[in-house]
């Protein structure tokens, strides 16, 4: 397989590992590239998109990254059912083309804009059914996402149902990380835009349920807000505020 990105080499490793204990930082996860559609319905972006993402998981090995969080793609008006059937598919292919044994495919929810898959949860649960390494792929939870398309968590209530929901259909088990990022768009907008916490359609409430709840004490939880390492460290701030001490 041809390469496109630079080599990690030991001594990559080795100051990888070290700026991790210097700056006490416990989980690091990984995103995949942006442009792998893994349902791609054109078989030569398709071929791309698998070569690329066997490097993804490769490089997390290497790392020893735990969890490659990755968008499932969009079917390009082939329809869900296709898509669906085609990630199952491309992630079987990686998986066994990989060397990366102990890395966990971490499929991220969608808002449900355009063709894309993966806006709810029954589809990651096909997903999931139709591979043959199921204890291989884990979900990661977008807040903004889950929002935008359609679940409401605005409120306690709102909030205890749609775990509920994923419990039944995903267990909450399969939650394994989490994206905490605020709404531009409304909920059922299918609008995949990031806000700062606090300061969109969601509002804080939905993110103090969210870091008191006891069930995800360990899953790693990440932003992805608007702006700069300021910007990261005053959502960083609210984040902490809401968490109870009680």
């Amino acid at each position: 397989m041809l390469r496109d990105t630079k080599p990690i080499t030991e001594e990559d490793v080795r100051l990888w590992r070290q700026s991790m204990e210097e700056n006490r930082i416990q989980t690091a996860t990984i995103h995949s590239n942006y442009l792998i559609n893994l349902c791609s319905p054109q078989k030569r972006l398709l071929r791309v998109a698998r070569n690329a993402f066997v490097e993804e998981m490769d490089r997390a090995q290497v790392l020893g990254v735990k969890h490659l969080i990755f968008h499932p793609g969009a079917h390009m008006g082939k329809g869900d059912a296709k898509g669906v059937a085609l990630v199952a598919e491309s992630l079987d292919a990686c998986i066994e083309r990989a060397k990366a044994p102990d890395v966990l495919l971490c499929i991220e929810n969608t808002a449900g804009g355009g063709t894309s898959v993966g806006h709810k949860f029954e589809q990651l649960r096909k997903i999931i059914d139709r591979s043959r390494y199921p204890e291989r792929v884990a979900v990661c939870l977008d807040t903004c996402h889950t929002f935008a398309a359609g679940y409401d968590i605005r409120t306690r209530a709102g909030y205890e149902n749609v775990m509920a929901h994923i419990d039944q259909v995903l267990g909450l088990d399969r939650l394994q990380a989490f994206h905490l990022n605020d709404s531009k768009g409304d909920v059922r907008s299918h609008v995949d835009r990031h806000e700062n916490i606090g300061k969109g359609k969601l509002k804080k409430e939905a993110f103090r349920f969210l870091v008191n709840d006891a069930r995800f004490a360990d899953r790693p939880g990440l932003l992805e807000t608007p702006g700069e390492d300021s910007d990261f460290k005053r959502n960083l701030k609210v984040l902490r505020s809401l968490i109870s001490t009680g």
